[in-house]
C-alpha cells in the first residue's frame, strides 16, 4: 500500500527539494535520490583550489548564475533567506554586448545570488528535513510500475517524482510508460559549458554581468566577484550551445576560444592566470510548459522542474517542485 511506502523524490536540485518540502510539511516520508555527491543539481558551486592563484578558496556559480522573483509565493521564501543570510540582492543591470564588444546596458528586475554560492541555498533548505532524507552519489538505472508499486532499482516506493532533466530522466523511465516518455520528449535541451577564470587584481572592468547577443562563442558573461560580493576578480563565461556541444567529451578543450572571445569583449590585454571548465549536458530546455507540473495519479508517477511553470528559471523549478509536492500530498491522503 502507498502509505505504507515513501515516495522517491530523484533529483536533489531546487525542484526536488521544494518538493520533498512539501511532502515533509504533510508528514509523508520520503527519499531524496541524487547522482551527485551533494545537494544543489545545476545550482552547482565549485570552490577554486589549486589554481596557483591568491584566490584559492573563492566559490564560483558555475551553474545557474542568479534568480529572479515574480511569483509572490516564491518571494516570500526568497525574503525568508536573505533574513537568513544565506542570500542576497546582486543587481538589476547588466552590460549587453554584440562580437564587436560591448554596446550598451539593460536595466530590468532584481537579480539575487548568495555570498557562498546558490548550492549554499540548497544546503540550508535541506536543513530542514529529517536526517539522512538525502540519499547521494546514487545513478538511479531503472524504474518502472507493478502491482501498485513504484520500483526504482528494485527498491519499492509508494510514488515517484522525478525533478531532474528530462533526458536523464528518460534514460532509466520503463519505456512500457508510454504516457510518461512521451511527455519527457517534449522539450529539447541545451547543452553549456561554464568556463571560470582567474584574472589578475584590478585588472577587470567594472561590470556585473553581460548578456553577449549574436556571438558564436559566448553567451553570458558573470563578474563572479561582484556575484559573491568580495570583488575577487574571477569571471564565468558561458559558451553558445552550438560550440558547448561539440565539446562535451573534453570539455576543457573550449577554453583557448573562450579566452580568445572574451578577453576583446572585456577590455582584457592579459590572460587569465587560470582557467577550468565544467559542461552541462542539459544545462536548459529550449522551452518550458505553463503547466505547473505533472502527476499521473494511475502510476505515481510525477514530473517537476524548470521546464514547467513557464522557466527555465531557478523560481520556475521552485514553483514546479512545490506543486508536485502538493499533488502527491492530496494524492496520498486521499
Amino acid at each position: 500500500m502507498t502509505d505504507r511506502l515513501p515516495v522517491a523524490v530523484i533529483g536533489a536540485g531546487m525542484s526536488g527539494i521544494a518538493c520533498a518540502r512539501v511532502l515533509h510539511h504533510h508528514k509523508i516520508p520520503f527519499q531524496i535520490i541524487d547522482r551527485g555527491r551533494v545537494v544543489g543539481g545545476r545550482m552547482a558551486s565549485r570552490t577554486i583550489r589549486d589554481s596557483g592563484t591568491a584566490f584559492d578558496g573563492h566559490i564560483t556559480d558555475i551553474g545557474a548564475s542568479y534568480f529572479t522573483v515574480q511569483d509572490p509565493q516564491f518571494g516570500l521564501i526568497v525574503n525568508s533567506w536573505i533574513e537568513s543570510g544565506v542570500a542576497r540582492a546582486w543587481t538589476d543591470t547588466f552590460h549587453v554586448a554584440t562580437p564587436t564588444g560591448i554596446s550598451g546596458v539593460r536595466a530590468g528586475t532584481m537579480r539575487y545570488s548568495a555570498t557562498q554560492g546558490l548550492r549554499s541555498i540548497l544546503e540550508h533548505q535541506v536543513q530542514g528535513l529529517p536526517e539522512h532524507s538525502v540519499k547521494p552519489s546514487t545513478e538511479v538505472t531503472s524504474l518502472s510500475v507493478t502491482d501498485g508499486m513504484v520500483l526504482v532499482d528494485n527498491e519499492k516506493f509508494g510514488a515517484a517524482a522525478l525533478c531532474l532533466p528530462e533526458p536523464q530522466a528518460k534514460k532509466f523511465v520503463d519505456e512500457n510508460l508510454i504516457d510518461i516518455h512521451n511527455t519527457l520528449d517534449e522539450i529539447s535541451w541545451d547543452a553549456v559549458i561554464a568556463v571560470t577564470s582567474v584574472f589578475e587584481t584590478e585588472q577587470l572592468p567594472q561590470f556585473d554581468g553581460v548578456f553577449v547577443n549574436e556571438h558564436p562563442v559566448l553567451t553570458w558573461i558573470a563578474n563572479d566577484g561582484h556575484r559573491r560580493g568580495n570583488n575577487d576578480p574571477v569571471v564565468v563565461a558561458h559558451v553558445h550551445p552550438d560550440l558547448a556541444a561539440l565539446h562535451l567529451l573534453e570539455p576543457s578543450a573550449v577554453i583557448p576560444t573562450v579566452i580568445d572571445s572574451l578577453l576583446p569583449l572585456l577590455g582584457l590585454m592579459k590572460h587569465p592566470q587560470w582557467s577550468s571548465a565544467m559542461r552541462w549536458t542539459y544545462a536548459k530546455p529550449t522551452s518550458a510548459r505553463a503547466d505547473l507540473c505533472f502527476f499521473d495519479e494511475e502510476v505515481g508517477l510525477g514530473l517537476a522542474g524548470d521546464s514547467w511553470a513557464g522557466g527555465p528559471k531557478v523560481e520556475a523549478a521552485w514553483l514546479s517542485g512545490h506543486a508536485l509536492g502538493q499533488q502527491i500530498s492530496q494524492w496520498w491522503q486521499k
